[in-house]
């Protein structure tokens, strides 16, 4: 699976399609008796569309214990940092390294080994829940084609419980209830090009967005400064990351700008009340260092529930967590985000839970074989 490349094509990848076929033969190779695809179209994906997988073991009336899992992948980045081939499965010392092992093909592979071991012990009829698996696109764009459009799409039973497996912790103690709002924010600033030896005859949007970038960055950690020790880290975070190119050569005062900020807000504030600060920030800066200025909001969210850390699914994997691996379970909320945010904004009990040693979008990114045994162990005493 690993080879095959998923990266959705807003990160210039092919999108999902070829991976969501493999996937479909081992799903039919196993038999399970429901599989059905519902895809989003989208032209920039090969094949125009962003595949989303759905199959149940057995057609039971009985609740569904459902493993989630994504089937897009982040690029390699720099492939000097690498010391194993991105897009190749190398297995070494119990490990498995590329690109997606643990994000999230840990997750793919924990549902597609729990499946096998069920149909081979003969295990499909448990009196406790049914067993099934949806496969996703799009989760590390924003999962509009993904979680967003498939649960429209597709109805579930609210009996139904959906485990995430796309974050966790080296000894599988944290399992993870609720998600920071996360909110992508592109910053243009629009000036007046010209000669670098002529500056007076231009405005220098370089400079402007810099100032006025370092601007929202005191303002959204001054305001927005609650804590909540249920998350790691405790407070929103607001990072400026990417930015894009301006003029090719040095001897040109650039007339653009364009940055961006990475936001994860904690659910006690409201989105809109933070674009309504940076807005009224921007019309003073703007006014005040000769140039326009705006926000766009790449990707935004609306804060979602927290799952109880007194529901059933909870109580249950952090009995067995204690009793089979002598640990003390943790309920905790992350700001990375997951699919369990969709799920928890319908209404369906979802938890995030794996054991990895969180290596995801880095390079050398890999997944513990013995992770994947050892959680499968633990979702099957789930279903009983």
């Amino acid at each position: 699976m690993i080879p095959i490349v998923s990266v959705g094509p807003a990160n210039g990848g092919p999108g999902e399609l070829d991976k969501c076929e493999f996937l479909q033969r081992e799903l039919e190779r196993l038999q399970f008796e429901e599989i059905e695809r519902v895809d989003s179209r989208d032209e920039r994906a090969n094949g125009g569309v962003r595949p989303n997988l759905v199959a149940k073991l057995r057609k039971r009336d009985t609740p569904t214990l459902w493993i989630v899992a994504h089937i897009d992948t982040v690029p390699e980045g720099d492939i000097s940092l690498w010391h194993h081939p991105p897009f190749a499965a190398s297995f070494e010392d119990g490990k498995v390294y590329g690109r997606g092992t643990e994000d999230d093909g840990q997750g793919i592979v924990l549902g597609l080994l729990t499946a096998k071991k069920l149909i081979d012990q003969e295990r499909t009829n448990l009196e406790g829940y049914g067993f099934g698996l949806v496969f996703l696109s799009d989760e590390e764009n924003g999962s509009v084609h993904g979680a967003q459009h498939f649960f429209r799409a597709r109805s579930f039973s609210k009996r139904d419980v959906f485990l995430v497996a796309d974050a966790g912790s080296p000894d599988g103690s944290m399992i993870e209830v609720a998600e920071k709002t996360v909110l992508w924010l592109k910053l243009i600033v629009t000036g007046k090009q010209t000669h670098g030896s002529l500056p007076e005859r231009g405005k220098n949007a370089n400079r402007a967005g810099m100032k006025i970038a370092l601007a929202i960055d005191e303002l959204l950690h001054r305001k927005y400064d609650a804590a909540d020790p249920l998350f790691v880290p405790p407070s929103s975070t607001f990072e400026p990351t990417k930015r894009e190119p301006n003029v090719p050569n040095i001897n040109t005062v650039p007339g653009s700008d364009v940055c961006y900020f990475d936001c994860r807000i904690l659910p006690k504030y409201d989105p809109a009340a933070i674009l309504a600060d940076l807005n009224e920030l921007l019309r003073i800066q703007s006014k005040m260092l000769g140039v326009e200025a705006r926000i766009e909001t790449v990707s935004g969210q609306q804060p979602a529930p927290v799952t109880s850390p007194d529901s059933p699914v909870i109580r249950k994997l952090s009995s067995l967590l204690t009793a089979r691996r002598k640990i003390e379970p943790k309920p905790m909320g992350i700001g990375g985000g997951t699919d369990a945010r969709t799920l928890r904004a319908m209404g369906y009990e979802s938890v995030v839970w794996m054991t990895c040693d969180e290596t995801a979008h880095s390079p050398d990114e890999y997944a513990r074989l013995s992770n994947i045994i050892s959680d499968s162990e633990i979702v099957m005493n789930l279903l009983e």
